[in-house]
């Protein structure tokens, strides 16, 4: 054969292969939406990123919290209208397997000592990015996103109605617990509240191994301001802390506390 034919064969086969190789993903260039994308570049978004305040009525107390949730991660980096306001990395053996739930909450000053106005002036009203690594299993899955809207409106404690502060509750009966609507902000406008938080526990220091006191937490309609507790709950000659905390439509809230004892 000509040696100009098998040389110009040679390089046909030569560029069908190139051909085929490129079209069949390996490629890393732009591809369209058809190509296989560097897992760097993948977005996933955050299942929950929340940012709210809380306000403590009784201890008049204020801070921020955050939650995060999501299929796993190793880094997260917080940013607000001011710029970045808090990272969190993991690191050691649990952060290369990834983390998935985080909840964290900020000191909360004593309102003597910190007004409201300046704790809130640390973060300001607007959107907060979350952004971070994607982790699975030590397996990088690219970024990921979510977005919490913080707003300034915290709601007024509840007055909590009964038991009163101190109360013997009867063990061997069901009982009432109940507050007054929340209608105001701390300043006197008016607000939105979309649900209101119940909590009960026994006044005991927990199991050891135990993540949490025994008791109750339920989240309840917006209307509903009182609900019967079964006797079944309570055991006899025991203490109890009782709480409510009132959640405005944008997450924040405020809570006010007391506590009742059962007959033996």
């Amino acid at each position: 054969m000509n040696s100009k034919i098998l040389i110009g064969l040679v390089f046909v086969i030569l560029a069908v292969g190139v051909v085929a190789w490129y079209y069949s993903g390996n490629y890393s260039g732009n591809l369209g939406s058809d190509a296989t994308t560097n897992s760097e570049d993948t977005v996933i978004p955050l299942k929950e990123a929340k940012l709210i305040i809380e306000h403590n009525a009784k201890d008049n107390d204020t801070g921020f919290q955050g939650f995060i949730d999501s299929g796993g991660w190793e880094q997260i980096t917080v940013t607000g209208p001011d710029g970045e306001v808090l990272n969190i990395k993991g690191s050691g053996k649990l952060g290369t397997l990834g983390l998935t739930e985080l909840f964290f909450e900020s000191v909360e000053p004593a309102n003597a000592d910190v007004p409201v106005m300046d704790v809130l002036a640390t973060l300001p009203e607007g959107n907060y990015t979350f952004r971070g690594s994607a982790i699975e299993a030590g397996e990088r899955q690219g970024t990921t996103i979510g977005i919490a809207w913080l707003t300034h409106k915290i709601p007024q404690g509840p007055v909590l109605l009964s038991p009163a502060e101190g109360a013997i509750v009867p063990v061997k009966e069901d009982f009432v617990v109940s507050w007054s609507p929340v209608t105001k902000t701390l300043y006197g406008s008016e607000v939105n509240i979309i649900s209101y938080q119940l909590i009960i526990q026994k006044d005991e220091t927990p199991h050891p191994h135990m993540i949490g006191k025994r008791g109750l937490s339920m989240y309840l309609p917006a209307s509903t301001t009182k609900i019967t507790i079964p006797k079944e709950f309570i055991e006899p000659d025991t203490a109890y802390n009782w709480e409510v905390l009132a959640v405005e439509e944008s997450g924040n809230q405020a809570l006010t506390s007391s506590h009742f004892r059962t007959s033996g």
